[in-house]
């Protein structure tokens, strides 16, 4: 699973989506930095739809299928090798795939009685996107969205048995759509990122808190931080 990750450069990371898809995005104002985004934070969001390219405030996290009754789990992925075959995913993984900006994500690696958290980026923090499908507004819900998980690459596994599906320059532009994929393409752009790109450290358990936020979400964990009661929620 992935339930956490960073935009705290969101000008880099939407200009790096805007060069791979040849279209000019603004960073809306309303978009803050976020150092630890999670289940029912508003992201920025590029989808398009009736052939406009937009970002979006998108919640994160899906409702289930025929999920909408009192407090329902909230989806945060979606399995990359059945969201074109399972009803809750079918029909957003072929008309409704968007790209997430992101500059990082976090797992954590169990050691003993501790969950350790582990922040991975793209080697240089290279700003990137997460390949995600999103939902229409729903009664009092906003649009909303989930990632794509998959297999690990040989980095990712040192602490994971899952990671996102990070989308490279000339794969954001054929991901993102509102048009059915082939399922030979939808396999080749959910394959594992390339772990030789790829870069990561152990972070400060000051971020395990959902409700922690700022910079100090990726200070080293021998930083002189108050260390919270863990919260994965």
């Amino acid at each position: 699973m992935c339930v956490r990750y960073t935009l705290h450069k969101t000008d880099a990371a939407l200009n790096a989506i805007s060069a791979a898809l040849g279209e000019p995005l603004a960073t809306p104002d309303w978009a803050v930095p976020r150092f630890n985004a999670t289940l029912t934070t508003t992201m920025p969001v590029v989808a398009r739809s009736g052939g406009v390219t937009g970002v979006r405030p998108m919640r994160w996290g899906l409702l289930p299928f025929g999920g909408h009754g009192a407090q329902p789990k909230l989806i945060a992925n979606a399995r990359a090798e059945t969201v074109a075959s399972l009803p809750a995913f079918r029909k957003a993984a072929a008309t409704r795939r968007c790209l997430v900006p992101a500059n990082g994500f976090y797992e954590w690696k169990t050691s003993g009685a501790s969950k350790l958290p582990f922040l991975f980026t793209l080697s240089g923090d290279e700003p990137f996107a997460l390949a995600g499908i999103w939902d229409p507004p729903a009664g009092d819900l906003p649009e909303t969205y989930c990632l794509l998980t998959t297999e690990p690459n040989e980095l990712v596994a040192t602490v994971h048995n899952r990671m996102p599906v990070i989308l490279t320059e000339r794969a954001m532009a054929q991901w993102l759509g509102d048009q059915p994929l082939p399922p030979e393409e939808l396999k080749r752009l959910t394959a594992p990122f390339e772990a030789s790109r790829m870069a990561s450290r152990r972070v400060s358990r000051y971020m395990s808190n959902s409700r922690n936020e700022g910079p100090q979400c990726l200070a080293p964990p021998d930083e002189p931080l108050p260390e919270p009661e863990l919260d994965f929620g």
